[in-house]
């Protein structure tokens, strides 16, 4: 059975780069587990941008929606006071929409984990104050 992962910006734009940082240490991850990834507009928004809407990387990620590997969701449209509440509690972080998205949506679903290059997930806690379940290359 599938584990299912928020997935962030950083470990997608990393798949697709090779130069990127990340990119050998998120191969390396997924190479762990089988994963059901959900993710929202905001990351795929910050995803495409920051590859040029590169004709690969829009097969890709059309592809892994298509087959299922990968669900879009919408903090938003489900909670949008949530959204707008951590926006603010947050707001010293200069956070991004897809950031807060993603913790809105982790908050709704239980024993999940959120897969992020961004250290700031390691600031942002759970609705109870509680740490957030992270695959990371800032945990060892």
């Amino acid at each position: 059975m599938a584990k299912t992962v928020f997935l962030d910006t950083g470990p997608l734009v990393a798949l697709f780069r090779e130069r990127d940082q990340f990119h050998q240490w998120v191969k390396i991850e997924l190479s762990k587990d089988d994963f059901r990834f959900i993710t929202c507009e905001a990351v795929l928004t910050e995803t495409l941008f920051l590859t040029n809407n590169l004709p690969e990387v829009l097969d890709s990620i059309s592809g892994m929606i298509e087959s299922g590997m990968m669900v879009v969701r919408s903090a938003i449209a489900s909670n949008p006071k949530a959204v707008f509440e951590k926006i603010n509690k947050y707001n010293d972080l200069k956070t991004s929409l897809a950031d807060i998205s993603l913790l809105v949506l982790y908050e709704e679903q239980k024993d999940s984990d959120i897969f992020t290059t961004d250290s700031d997930f390691l600031i942002y806690r759970d609705s109870q104050g509680k740490k957030l379940n992270l695959i990371s290359p800032y945990l060892k």
